[in-house]
Formats: structure tokens, sequence, C-alpha cells
């Protein structure tokens, strides 16, 4: 499990032994530029694993590459923001969870509406967040467009996600490791 440090220089990433005698390896990625909000200090965010033996590339890249998975699944499940259109919090911006489950009661929601839109009881009431304290947000659809705008642009927020995801894997130069290794 990856592990969060600070450090207060740029160029630490890599691949590195650490202790010879123990054959303790270290990796660090994902360097992030860090500003204090108070002294306004830049320092560097690394994750950051340890080796018990000389790792294969194979696990290096295990590693990383998991570890944009990660990254990019957490952004997908707490990161859409939808503008409530109607109702007590109209107007207040939220983040929609957007587990599997909710994925698929969206999807449902939406293309039975679509399906059976002279069925469909308008306006149509979905919890789509809640307040810290577990309070339930609900967006109140008075049409199938504005139920659309909720369900595309849920997907169109997944969709660029996975491909920032997939572009960090692409952009990976890979040598540094190897030669860390031959």
């Amino acid at each position: 499990m990856a592990k969060k440090i600070y450090s207060g220089s740029a160029d630490m990433t890599g691949l590195h032994c650490i202790n010879n005698a123990k054959g303790k390896w270290q990796l660090l990625w994902g360097c992030r530029e860090v500003q204090d909000e108070e002294s306004e200090e830049v320092s560097y965010e690394y994750n950051e694993v340890v080796f018990d033996h000389k790792p294969t590339l194979k696990e290096v890249k295990d590693v990383i590459l998991g570890d944009i998975d990660a990254e990019t699944d957490e952004k997908i499940l707490c990161g859409y923001e939808w503008t409530i259109l109607h109702g007590p919090d109209e107007g207040k911006t939220v983040k929609v969870w957007l587990s599997d489950e909710n994925q698929r009661n969206f999807k449902a929601m939406h293309d039975a509406a679509v399906m059976y839109p002279q069925e469909a009881d308008w306006p149509i009431e979905y919890k789509v967040s809640e307040t810290e304290d577990k309070t339930p947000i609900n967006e109140y659809f008075d049409n199938i467009q504005e139920l659309a705008a909720f369900y595309l642009g849920g997907i169109d927020y997944i969709n660029r996600c996975l491909k920032e995801g997939w572009q960090r894997k692409k952009n990976i130069d890979w040598r540094p490791y190897e030669q860390s290794l031959s």
C-alpha cells in the first residue's frame, strides 16, 4: 500500500536501493507541488512504497498503474458536480456520489423516463447528494431534458476521468525504472 510523503525537492521520483544489506528498495512517484496556505512555502508530495526486495519492472508498473486506477476511481466516485435546478437547494452546486449502484439507478431512472414518457410522474425527485450531517439533497427534474442533462453530464464526466487516467498511464516513461533495475 502506498503512502504519501513530503519533501523539499521535486527531483526525488524513481526507484532507489535504500538498504543494500536488507535489500530494501524505495519507489517514489506521482510528484505533486503542495503549497502551505499559511506560510505559502512550497513542498512536494509523493507516493511511496518500500519493497523488502529488488522489485521487478512488472511489480513497479503494477504499483504505479494501480495507483492511477485508484485515483481515477476516487475522482469518478466523488468529483461530479451538479447545480440543483429545483427545490430548497436550488442554485447550490453539489458533489454527486457516483458509486456503481448510483450509476445504475441514474441510468434506470433516465431510461424509464425516455422509454415511457407518458407514464413518468414529473417532477421526478431523486437524491443526488447529501450534507455533511447526512441530510439528503434532492433534485426535482421537471422534464426529460433536465433529467438527460444530469444523466449525460455524469456519463461525460466519467469518460473525461477515464481518458485522463489513460493519458497519465500512456505518458509514463518507464526507462528510468528499467535503468534502476538493470
